[in-house]
């Protein structure tokens, strides 16, 4: 039986992940997990790069060299973004303080860690959103007469009208959708760091949740607390995966790139983004759509306040050009706007 070089390590592993995260630092579940998973591809990473067991790994692995070396790891191996990359750097650098205050590494060592800087991301970020239509497009691809082509309209609807992060729809139960009177309901949820909101839903929405429920949530108030999505394997029910919400929203991306080739990429927060910015856009206070999202600040909200305002301005510039009370109405700049030979003339081009 092999034995283990550092059982402290182990079980510091164990008391961060089960107790410290979450009683000491009141860390979510999400939170956890993510945790969870950068301390697995970091011990991945040991035992790949150094042809060494996991019983083998030691405090001492976690170190300035390795950890360097693992974030070139996740970039070049696994094809990481740097937001990913970064995210992962934080949560193996919070794993070490905790070695440090269990004198498991020196203050050299941890002082070295924290030197690492994060990688710069140097791509432009485009700010992109689904438009009305592209919405509607969207909508319009799931086979609704197959159920799962059901569930997914369903989901897709119930993620762009409430605003949700993809894991706050994953994680509902059906008794967190509440219809008050005929046609008018709300969605309960816990979002990040446990905290709680309650959001409106349309007319529309209640409808596909009412069919929804006759095919995967027959048996009415007797699956209140079961989860609102879910899938089933081997005859095992579990809670429906982001993987498979990537997956078939992979799938009806390119059915809507054979009418809308310019459609951006679909994935679960394109529909949040998406759903706030139609909010701002027509004519929700910000601080309003800050809360309808659950933003722990409006910081976050005022990223959307810029691209929108932009957008808002060039749309409210249009229709004043095209509109017939304009002031501009018989300035010759805007009649002949779209003759290039006539603006040309009129401004001494030609």
């Amino acid at each position: 039986m092999t034995k283990v070089k550092e059982p402290e390590l182990f079980r510091l592993i164990k008391e961060f992940l089960s107790t410290y995260l979450s009683s000491i630092r009141q860390r979510s579940n999400n939170t956890i997990d993510s945790h969870r998973y950068a301390l697995n591809l970091y011990l991945d990473f040991i035992q790949e790069s150094q042809s060494k067991s996991l019983s083998k790994v030691i405090s001492a692995d976690f170190n300035q060299e390795n950890i360097v070396t693992f974030m070139e790891w996740l970039k070049n191996n696994r094809g990481n973004k740097c937001s990913t990359i970064n995210q992962r750097l934080s949560h193996v650098r919070t794993f070490c303080e905790y070695l440090y205050k269990n004198k498991r590494i020196t203050f050299s060592d941890l002082s070295d860690i924290s030197e690492i800087a994060e990688i710069k991301d140097t791509s432009k970020q485009k700010f992109t959103y689904l438009s009305i239509d592209d919405m509607k497009l969207v909508l319009q691809q799931p086979n609704t007469s197959k159920k799962n082509g059901m569930r997914d309209k369903f989901f897709i609807a119930l993620l762009y009208d409430s605003g949700c992060r993809c894991q706050e729809l994953l994680d509902l139960k059906v008794s967190d959708f509440v219809i008050r009177r005929k046609m008018e309901a709300e969605l309960h949820i816990i979002g990040k760091g446990g905290k709680y909101r309650i959001t409106p839903v349309s007319e529309e929405v209640v409808k596909l949740f009412e069919e929804y429920c006759r095919i995967y949530h027959p048996n009415g108030n007797m699956e209140l607390e079961k989860y609102l999505f879910y899938t089933v394997r081997s005859g095992v029910v579990a809670k429906m995966s982001r993987d498979n919400v990537k997956r078939f929203l992979n799938g009806y991306e390119k059915k809507a790139k054979e009418t809308q080739p310019e459609i951006p990429h679909l994935h679960a927060h394109l529909f949040r983004r998406t759903r706030a910015m139609h909010l701002y856009m027509a004519g929700v206070p910000l601080p309003l759509v800050s809360e309808w999202l659950g933003h722990s600040s409006m910081e976050t909200t005022h990223n959307i306040y810029a691209h929108a305002t932009i957008d808002m301005k060039r749309k409210a510039a249009d229709k004043l050009r095209n509109n017939e009370q304009s002031v501009f109405k018989n300035d010759v700049t805007f009649k002949y706007a779209d003759d290039e030979e006539i603006l040309k003339k009129l401004s001494g081009l030609k």
